[in-house]
């Protein structure tokens, strides 16, 4: 196995990630490290969670003089992504080898973030919309710029920046490094990489356009007009552990997080339209607890690090498959079990996932809520009432209102009674206030 000196990075930085208790490198770092620090262009194919970002940012950090000028460029999907990034670089530049690293992106003071490039920043890492607020400012010059990085490109254009990212190429010499590293490689990327990239060099980790083995797939059709409290029972189902709810709008997960508050979890939620500092503390708090509960959207979600994640769902169908490959890839890391969950309510939605099943070759299983739990639908429902198909209504007004509701969230009685004949103590009774879930 090979280990971070053998990739050809320095001592200073090897002996910094040792201190970090980093010995060996992943495998997208050890098949593009090499290729980097020799100025190849490069692409690389690797899903979330692979290391990539020490993949560019170690070498990056080596190639850099100490001379004050932007050198280093790397272009990023979302403001929270370039904090992550940010953050990674920091963990290697200092007073020691001069290294300055600055980040810039929307919903944070211009000012600031020129005067911090105006004290010598050598590598900039920020958003398409921002880098160009800066361009044209003249805040901002890449004309001695030697390597580009486009990190999440697919994201990216999904996102609709392929015209500002062209745009910021062309500000940067012909002559340039160009880096990128994507989830999936479509017909918009490769557009993209014969016009700008010289001769690239394709590395690929895993198989294309796949989901995390370790991951248990599973999804339930509900009524539209009954997801929230089918949402609702699958939470009160559910072991705890820390959990991420996607929705395809910012208005959806204002409104599913209000539902889930007057039902008694603690939800936090993330989108864009939040200022940075709200989406900064909301981020600190998700990571601060292991059964924290997030609403967010998949822009605002990408850049989240955060280990752990037991449970995703999708309270909406994602758009399309290298979405659901996102959502999906944020559980069942590091070797962990994962589960995902998907709320269906039409036909339509019910094609639309059996293709994705069927191109990322995953097995995804339907499932019923029912009053002893979640259950496989090829099971026999059995004759009495907790094997019955689950009257989600009528349940959520007997748990809440009635508060019959016991306090580990693994079974309901719907009589409010227990084998012995005494009354189970209410919801109220037994949590107090909130559940913080």
């Amino acid at each position: 196995m090979k280990n971070f000196q053998d990739l050809g990075l320095n001592e200073s930085l090897v002996s910094k990630l040792t201190t970090l208790g980093y010995i060996s490198p992943t495998e997208i770092q050890a098949k593009t490290i090499p290729l980097i620090l020799e100025n190849k262009d490069v692409i690389g194919l690797s899903q979330t969670g692979t290391g990539k970002t020490f993949a560019f940012a170690l070498p990056l950090i080596q190639q850099t003089n100490v001379e004050k000028y932007v050198q280093k460029l790397i272009i990023c999907p979302t403001r929270e992504l370039a904090e992550q990034i940010l953050n990674e670089f920091k963990k290697f530049t200092d007073r020691q080898n001069g290294v300055r690293a600055v980040a810039v992106f929307g919903g944070t003071d211009m000012q600031r973030q020129i005067y911090a490039i105006k004290r010598g920043a050598n590598i900039i890492i920020g958003t398409p919309g921002r880098i160009l607020d800066h361009i044209k400012r003249k805040t901002l010059k890449l004309g001695l710029v030697n390597s580009v990085v486009l990190d999440e490109a697919d994201e990216m254009l999904n996102m609709g920046f392929r015209q500002d990212i062209e745009e910021i190429l062309k500000s940067t010499p012909n002559d340039r490094q160009t880096i990128m590293f994507s989830a999936t490689m479509s017909n918009d990327i490769l557009a993209l990489t014969k016009k700008y990239m010289h001769s690239p060099i394709t590395i690929q980790v895993g198989t294309p356009n796949t989901t995390i083995s370790a991951v248990k797939q599973t999804y339930f059709v509900c009524p539209k007009n009954k997801k929230k409290n089918a949402l609702f029972n699958l939470l009160s189902e559910l072991p705890r552990g820390r959990t991420l709810i996607f929705c395809n709008t910012k208005k959806m997960v204002d409104s599913v997080q209000l539902y889930l508050r007057k039902m008694g979890f603690w939800v936090l939620a993330l989108h864009g339209d939040m200022p940075q500092s709200v989406r900064r503390r909301v981020l600190n708090e998700y990571k601060g607890e292991p059964n924290n509960l997030l609403v967010t959207t998949d822009v605002a979600a990408r850049g989240i690090d955060v280990k752990d994640i037991m449970h995703v769902i999708n309270f909406d169908l994602p758009q399309n498959m290298e979405y659901y490959i996102h959502r999906v890839g944020r559980t069942g890391r590091a070797g962990k079990d994962g589960n995902a969950y998907t709320l269906l309510n039409t036909p339509e939605q019910i094609k639309d996932l059996q293709q994705i099943e069927a191109k990322t070759h995953s097995k995804i299983t339907k499932l019923n809520l029912t009053l002893n739990g979640v259950s496989e639908v090829r099971q026999p429902q059995k004759s009495n009432s907790r094997g019955k198909k689950l009257n989600i209504k009528a349940r959520e007004k007997r748990a809440i209102l009635s508060g019959r509701q016991n306090s580990n969230n693994s079974n309901i009685n719907i009589r409010g009674k227990s084998k012995s004949g005494k009354k189970k103590r209410t919801l109220r009774q037994t949590h107090k206030s909130k559940i913080h879930y």
